[in-house]
């Protein structure tokens, strides 16, 4: 059985033996770094290679009509399929960029929304951080710029998502796709099916952000 495909794991006993090695790590809601290197894995086929987890942030931008600002992936894993806006932590000024201010820089490079709106609102996450991501173990294509990964290392993904709950219909903003965004779209919830999603995760965090309470609502 092949162990890579696309430059990703899909070997499902090397995919559980990575993300038990993420969970072990107990990196919480807030990492330290933008990366963690985490050893070496045994890549069949390779050798032992460097392991690393890069983390991320999601923004789920939602509003009162039921609809979600969701891009269509421009690049691999899942080009041509929906995910929400969202992308990697920079490591900024020797520290880690804030999760949050992550989510925002990157709704706004791939959705074009305006970042004076979305600091305006009381952004909440949407659970917490995810490590268990099998589906979401990549073999380095490149030496990524910024990090200590290396071609050929192995990394896996974790992320976080945010939930932003705007005013009126998002069908009203400007959106602008852009950066690793193919095309933007405002879609309702109720008719998005998990097969269309590049990444396995984004539905369910979508639907968990839409039970979340808006700020100052009791329950």
């Amino acid at each position: 059985m092949e162990a890579v495909r696309d430059h990703m794991i899909v070997d499902a006993a090397l995919q559980r033996q990575i993300t038990d090695r993420f969970i072990a790590g107990r990196f919480g809601d807030t990492p330290s770094h933008a990366v963690h290197n985490l050893g070496r894995v045994s890549l069949p086929g390779t050798g032992d290679v460097e392991l690393h987890l890069r983390h991320a942030a999601d923004a789920i931008l939602l509003d009162d009509f039921g609809q979600v600002v969701l891009i269509t992936r421009l690049h691999h894993p899942g080009a041509g399929l929906l995910a929400l806006p969202g992308g990697f932590i920079d490591d900024v000024n020797g520290g880690m960029e804030n999760p949050l201010d992550a989510a925002i820089r990157e709704a706004v490079e791939e959705t074009g929304m305006d970042e004076g709106l979305l600091r305006s609102i009381a952004a909440v996450p949407a659970g917490h951080r995810l490590y268990d991501r099998p589906f979401d173990i990549r073999v380095a294509w490149n030496n990524l710029p910024g990090t200590s990964i290396r071609q050929g290392d192995v990394f896996g993904v974790s992320t976080q998502g945010f939930c932003f709950r705007l005013p009126g219909n998002l069908r009203d903003l400007p959106l602008q796709a852009g950066d690793d965004a193919k095309a933007v779209q405002v879609l309702e919830i109720a008719s998005l099916r998990e097969s269309q999603f590049a990444v396995p995760d984004h539905l369910p965090l979508i639907r968990l952000a839409r039970e979340i309470p808006e700020p100052g609502h009791k329950s």
